[in-house]
């Protein structure tokens, strides 16, 4: 059965829960025998310098890509002294961060208490798809005065109860995680009316020590070397697509239950380890998905960045290779289309250098010799050409070609190169009705594309068995939902059935209820903003204020659900996370701007203060954007994040 770490790392909004966690062997010190945890410098404890980490994640909006370069980070210091953290350009799809962080860099950097962090960001060749009918458009990128955009810098204070400490060390026996969170549906309105439709750009960004949510943080780069007796690996930080610059590098810890996909084949704890071990340090390339387990050393705190499944070898993207990964929304005999597709490919000369955003629908040809795999699974055998169905999302690895019907083509047959790997997909509908182990749901959506985008043919062992999105067939395993109430919103995990094996339809990991469900509210004022937007906001809480004539729109979220809060016998009560900030865990409350600077909180208490005391005359609230959950009963949100664009 599908892998819960994987559901659980895509929640983009919860704290951790003990389901979450894995065991994992080491410790995060530094010495001949011992590699620890990012051992990446020549420090020692009289050097001055200490490390951060630095991971960039985002909550992607009504965004099918969002592609931006990221230019560099500084981190201010208590007396104002400025210090560049990381300066390596780098093209990001932010909207491929929804469901996990990425590494961005290790920085090495003075030993000192920052309050602050300035980002640069250049929109220069800046490329934005929105979702309209299912299909993704490029749209026009404006800033706030209408004008095309180039480079924006914004600062973020840090919470002034949680700055980041860097202790002078050796190595990284201390250092400090520096977490920033991009959120695009507080920094861009989209309007539709326009042709194309026109994304005015605001960015927001928060900074913590510790993120907001338990996704799974990718730790990608080229293969250094390795201990097969200590359970770890050492890699070059090579992050998001690039195929040339190092960031610093960082030594990973996996167990027995940490599962390798290695040169197209799937291994469980050591085997795995082993296998990578074999191969060659500095050309295999590899990208683990980790959780980050902050410790205490003798001279402060440092971590570990603790592997739950691993990509490697000819499995993953590397500079001699064509990738596409992207949403199988047909299939006829062999030839996949697919929707939403990122090609990469360091020799084809892409618009980014190693990869594009693909507006238009791409193929993938299968064959008898392509080698198939899961992502995360370690629990399915034999798996092959005709084990990819509409409505998997997939990452193919092949040849690349540009035929005369001008549709961007991988070749995926080759029994020596062709490979295609099985990723998490999420189905989101209501419930029709339940037995123990299978469910009948009304399909809305599968990995954020509506239902009507797919065409079901062939998925069915005959064609009066095609799968069906006014009755789509699951299989819950052990879940049982016959006690579930029929119209019950579900967002379920998993992947879906081989083609021409449904019914099933599709194969559930986990299945998650409404009240369970990552959920967000976003509401918009009009331009000019209000110096009233709540009817109180104070330590527990606060609700949006309903009769404020400048109230543009308010919904609240849950997958393809979208629920007018003025539909609402009231308006909701929102209230903080009782969950108080903790070494792997900070809730996060920011108000502010690009231009006059955002200010994160971790407690709701300091937020409340600094909004009351900030808000009015030219403080005017644009937008929100808050993340937790929604009880329909009680008409409460909780959340674990509230961000105010003033």
């Amino acid at each position: 059965m599908y892998s819960l770490l994987r559901f659980l790392g895509a929640l983009r909004a919860r704290r951790p829960s003990a389901a979450a966690g894995r065991k994992f062997v080491g410790v995060c010190v530094c010495a001949a025998a011992v590699a620890a945890a990012g051992c990446h410098s020549n420090n020692n404890y009289a050097s001055g310098y200490g490390v951060a980490w630095v991971t960039l994640t985002a909550e992607p909006g009504d965004f099918a890509s969002y592609v931006v370069n990221v230019d560099s980070i500084t981190l201010t210091d208590k007396t104002g002294s400025i210090f560049t953290a990381l300066a390596t350009v780098e093209p990001v799809d932010l909207v491929k961060l929804g469901n996990f962080a990425e590494l961005w860099g290790s920085a090495t950097i003075p030993a000192d208490t920052y309050v602050s962090a300035t980002i640069t960001l250049d929109y220069t060749n800046a490329a934005i798809s929105v979702m309209q009918g299912g299909v993704p458009q490029k749209a026009k990128i404006v800033g706030a005065n209408g004008a095309a955009l180039t480079t924006v810098t914004l600062t973020v204070k840090l919470d002034p109860n949680r700055p980041l400490t860097i202790a002078q060390s050796y190595a990284s026996t201390n250092a400090g995680l520096l977490a920033l969170d991009f959120d695009l549906p507080a920094s861009n309105t989209i309007d539709y009316a326009t042709s194309p439709a026109t994304v005015t750009v605001k960015p927001f960004i928060t900074v913590g020590t510790a993120p907001a949510d338990s996704k799974l943080i990718r730790v990608r780069g080229p293969l250094i070397n390795s201990s097969v007796a200590l359970g770890t690996y050492t890699i070059y930080e090579r992050p998001f697509y690039d195929e040339v610059n190092n960031i610093g590098s960082l030594t990973l810890f996996g167990d027995q239950n940490t599962i390798y996909t290695v040169n197209g084949t799937t291994y469980v704890g050591t085997p795995g380890l082993t296998v990578l071990s074999q191969t060659s340090a500095g050309s295999t390339l590899t990208a683990a998905y980790t959780n980050f387990l902050p410790t205490t050393t003798s001279t402060g705190m440092a971590g570990k960045f603790n592997a739950v499944y691993i990509v490697a070898g000819s499995s993953l993207e590397s500079f001699y290779t064509q990738n596409l990964t992207g949403e199988v929304i047909a299939r006829s005999g062999n030839t996949l289309t697919v929707r939403g597709g990122t090609l990469l490919g360091a020799a084809l000369s892409l618009t980014n250098g190693y990869f594009a955003f693909e507006d238009a629908d791409c193929h993938v040809l299968l064959g008898p010799g392509t080698i198939v795999t899961a992502d995360d699974n370690a629990s399915l055998g034999n798996l092959n050409y005709r084990s990819i169905a509409v409505g998997q999302r997939i990452d193919a690895i092949g040849t690349y070609s540009l035929p005369s019907s001008g549709i961007v083509t991988i070749d995926a047959t080759s029994p020596t190169a062709g490979q295609v790997r099985l990723q998490s997909t999420q189905a989101w509908g209501q419930l029709q009705s339940a037995a123990a182990g299978s469910a009948l749901l009304t399909l809305q959506t599968l990995d954020g594309w509506p239902a009507s985008a797919f065409n079901f043919a062939g998925n069915g062992t005959s064609a009066a068995q095609d799968s069906s999105a006014a009755a789509y067939r699951i299989n819950t395993g052990a879940t049982d939902l016959s006690g579930t109430a029929a119209g019950t919103p579900l967002w379920i995990d998993g992947l879906v059935n081989g083609y021409g094996s449904a019914p099933p339809d599709f194969n559930a990991g986990a299945v998650t209820q409404e009240a369970a469900e990552p959920a967000s509210l976003r509401v918009v004022w009009t331009a000019a903003g209000t110096t009233t937007p709540f009817t109180a906001l104070g330590s527990g809480g606060f609700s949006i204020d309903l009769a404020n004539t400048s109230l543009a729109s308010a919904a609240i979220r849950i997958g393809a659900e979208s629920i007018d809060v003025r539909s609402l016998p009231a308006s909701p009560q929102i209230v903080p996370t009782a969950t108080a900030a903790s070494a792997t865990f900070a809730p996060s409350f920011a108000d502010g701007n690009a231009v006059s600077g955002i200010r994160a909180f971790a407690t709701f208490s300091a937020f409340a203060a600094d909004f009351n005391a900030s808000i009015g005359g030219a403080n005017a609230a644009t937008q929100l954007e808050a993340r937790g959950l929604y009880d329909r009963a009680t008409n409460t949100f909780t959340a674990d994040t509230v961000n105010v664009v003033l």
